[in-house]
């Protein structure tokens, strides 16, 4: 019998209830979302325990603790195998204890108290950096380089390179875990398992966390995969954990989600729980400060926004931290407001299934929860409303502009070859371009400085979707058919140009065409190509190019600073309102930058200019952008990309048309047509994407006709939709995913606990009056 079989047949009635929730929270959202993992057949099942303060808000267990050889239900005391909650439960906390008491020096090389790390190669390795997965080490050691434990594990460690130089990055490391867990044994005399028990879990009364279940607790114990044909229960899952004999730095841990609790109690009370203290409150706020290696996405032990939290840091306040585990374990806590979420699943049992649902299952588990925890919906000041929102001086759009003649506008290129390429005389150029960077005569940038008189094209960098615009993967190095000089990718194993790139470059020139959207990756790029500008005294040049959905209207959110990523790289609105120009000098403004930076301003551009008013040819500026309609809806239909619908990917008509195959589209259709939003009319329709979501699936949805591009509010659009979907096909529409492309919490929660649109708009725009004045300072164009 299959496991979706076997679960099916067995599921009903295995919803344990502990204590009740108070009559104020409404946690149902947590419940469907458990259930629905659970009824999937891809993860067997689940205990999630929400806790504020010493309370227990909601405490339940979903599905079953082991399927095979037999099937037992899933209990709320449960014992798991934690895996990577082994790092800041476990080892962290050893580590936080040495610390304290004088015995390890956060900012001494790791060689002090790991002789085998003594030596030039290691000087820079120091505890902290270790301890935030910044010290260069190799994520996972071989099995072969731990063979036979310490201290031979140590020697073969040591031997093996760097994978970076400390300090310049981030890379989660079990090796550098697994090195801690020793360094507690020789400094402290006591294995980690012996060291925890005495000086944490002990005093904490902690009945059920072990690194070596006893036969009775094997018995609670949920099951994991087989190992030698025996089916692990008990015995840790980890195979580096069992190499190192089940006591390891980065893994090993069994506990329950009560005993899970306590510890979250303990940290949420700086150290001390029920009279017994095992840390200074002075170490725990330590422990919980963001290290500025690397980039603030971590503490000493803990996440807080790295590429691992990103699908429940977003639902959680700004300070939070947390950590997940492979078997399918998550925490994640809020000291400030002393909340805490605890997730335990079995998720690899019986085969290593569920990688897909419990990332679905994580995220939905912190959406819920985070709306119904930390929403406050009586902060809301009044703002535009959904009809006929305010564009940037605050006027009410009621009816179309008249359409321009076509201008003369001229981009920053244009203006260059005008100056026949003077201000580059003598200077080797790297330049950032692709399809889009082309002159008002539709010649390449590329050509244009090949062939300028007294310019070398030293090299040239291409970005996301590459230097034709047309690959939807990574990009590779490659090199150029007509000049033959080297395309570097900035869409690769790297996104910043190296040292190595740069070699003999003396001025860097970014030449691409925008859309005036915050998460359009091109300015990420530009972002991260100023920065290590700024690091190697290289100057940039930017050649401006207009907003091509204009410079007139706002739209949506400021992005939440703490959740910058590749498609949010700077606080920022979804809709920008900014030139590439502008957002170059806003971000090295406010960033504080040390890069010397010039913008080649547009000629005959002003705010309120579509791209078509411009004269300018178009070129798609990436592949599922290929019309200036496309283009506008994409500042709004894109925030449902990571959900679980079609935008119009792998059709003929990308963010035109939205869909899935469980949607009833005549009734979304008529139910947003009904809500008269300004400039867009609904219409259902049926498709069939050739790639991408629902490749080679009919899907039914709503085709968008802009009828007013003045008046439309994509953002809005978008809302509306979600809000539309989620009231038609609740259980079937993942809205979660929203947040990944939104990053405002507030906005989320608000939407989560379906707030009417109107009230969801004025969320959005709550923070448009701060960003409209620091966007004063940077604008060039009327």
């Amino acid at each position: 019998m299959t496991r979706l079989a076997l679960i099916t047949s067995l599921l009903f009635s295995l919803i344990l209830v502990v204590p009740a929730e108070p009559a104020t929270l409404n946690f149902s959202g947590v419940d469907e979302a458990a259930t629905e993992a659970v009824t999937s057949g891809e993860i067997p099942g689940v205990v999630i325990l929400i806790g504020r303060n010493d309370q227990t808000l909601y405490h339940r267990a979903f599905g079953w603790r082991e399927l095979v050889p037999e099937p037992r239900p899933m209990a709320a005391d449960t014992i798991f195998d934690i895996a990577s909650l082994t790092k800041p439960f476990g080892t962290t906390l050893a580590m936080m204890s040495l610390i304290e008491r004088g015995a390890i020096n956060l900012d001494a090389p790791l060689g002090r108290y790991l002789k085998e790390f003594k030596g030039a190669a290691f000087e820079q390795v120091t505890i902290r950096r270790v301890m935030t997965h910044s010290a260069g080490f190799p994520a996972i050691p071989s099995a072969e380089s731990l063979a036979g434990g310490f201290p031979r594990a140590a020697r073969a460690l040591a031997a093996k390179p760097l994978d970076y130089p400390p300090g310049t990055g981030f890379q989660y490391s079990d090796t550098g875990f697994i090195l801690l867990g020793e360094v507690v044994r020789r400094v402290s005399g006591d294995m980690l398992d012996d060291y925890l028990a005495r000086a944490v879990f002990r005093p904490l009364g902690l009945r059920d966390t072990t690194f070596h279940p006893d036969e009775r607790q094997r018995r609670r114990s949920a099951a994991t995969e087989f190992h030698n044909g025996i089916m692990l229960q008990g015995h840790v899952h980890d195979p580096r954990a069992r190499h190192l004999g089940g006591v390891a730095g980065h893994a090993g841990m069994f506990s329950t989600a009560a005993d899970l609790a306590r510890l979250c109690r303990m940290l949420i009370n700086e150290g001390e729980l029920d009279g017994k203290r095992v840390l200074k409150a002075s170490t725990v706020q330590l422990m919980w400060q963001r290290s500025p290696q690397p980039d603030g996405v971590r503490t000493l032990g803990w996440d807080v926004s790295s590429s691992f939290s990103g699908l429940m840091s977003p639902f959680f306040p700004v300070n939070s931290v947390g950590h997940t585990g492979f078997t399918g374990t998550a925490v994640w806590i809020d000291p400030p407001t002393r909340t805490y979420m605890i997730v335990l699943t079995n998720r690899v049992h019986p085969n290593g299934g569920g990688t897909n649902k419990i990332r679905e299952l994580r995220s939905r588990v912190a959406a819920a929860a985070g709306a119904e925890l930390f929403f406050a919906p009586a902060a809301l000041v009044t703002g535009p409303s959904s009809s006929a929102p305010a564009a940037d001086g605050g006027e009410a759009l009621t009816t179309p502009k008249p359409p321009r003649t076509l201008g003369t506008v001229r981009t920053g290129l244009d203006t260059l070859v005008d100056q026949n390429f003077a201000p580059f005389q003598g200077h080797a150029v790297g330049l950032i371009t692709n399809q889009t960077g082309i002159d008002s005569k539709g010649r390449r940038a590329i050509d244009l400085f090949a062939n300028a008189p007294g310019v070398r094209l030293a090299a040239i960098f291409s970005p996301e979707h590459g230097i034709s615009g047309d690959v939807d993967t990574d990009v590779p190095n490659s090199r150029d058919a007509a000049t033959g000089r080297p395309i570097w990718s900035l869409y690769g194993p790297t996104r910043r140009p190296t040292g190595d790139m740069l070699y003999g470059v003396s001025v860097l020139v970014f030449d691409i065409q925008d859309i005036g959207v915050r998460y359009y990756t091109y300015l990420a790029t530009l972002l991260y190509v100023l920065e290590e500008a700024g690091r190697r005294n290289i100057p940039v040049v930017v050649l401006d190019r207009p907003n091509p959905i204009t410079g007139r209207v706002v739209e949506g959110p400021v992005m939440d600073p703490d959740l910058k990523s590749f498609t949010a790289p700077h606080p920022l609105p979804v809709r920008t309102g900014l030139t590439i120009g502008e957002y170059a000098r806003m971000v090295v403004a406010e960033r504080r930058l040390p890069v010397s930076l010039t913008v080649f301003p547009l000629v005959g551009w002003d705010r309120g200019r579509w791209y078509d008013e411009t004269g300018l040819p178009w070129a798609n500026p990436s592949p599922n952008i290929r019309s200036l309609t496309q283009a506008l809806l994409y500042s709004g239909v894109g925030l449902l990309e990571a959900t679980n619908l079609s935008v119009g990917r792998g059709t003929e008509a990308p963010f035109e048309v939205v869909g899935a195959p469980w949607i009833e589209p005549h009734a979304l259709a008529d139910a947003l047509n009904k809500q008269r939003l300004a400039g867009v009319r609904f219409e259902a329709v049926q498709f069939t994407p050739t790639s991408d979501v629902f490749a080679r699936t009919p899907c039914f949805g709503v085709r968008f006709t802009v009828t007013d591009r003045e008046a439309i509010r994509p953002v809005t659009v978008a809302f509306a939709l979600a809000s539309t979907l989620r009231a038609l096909h609740r259980e079937q529409f993942r809205a979660e995913g929203i947040q990944n492309l939104l990053v405002h919490r507030t906005t989320m929660w608000a939407f989560l606990r379906g707030e009417p649109l109107d009230r969801l708009v004025a969320w959005t725009e709550v923070d448009r009056t701060s960003f409209m004045n620091r966007r004063a300072s940077y604008l060039i164009y009327p």
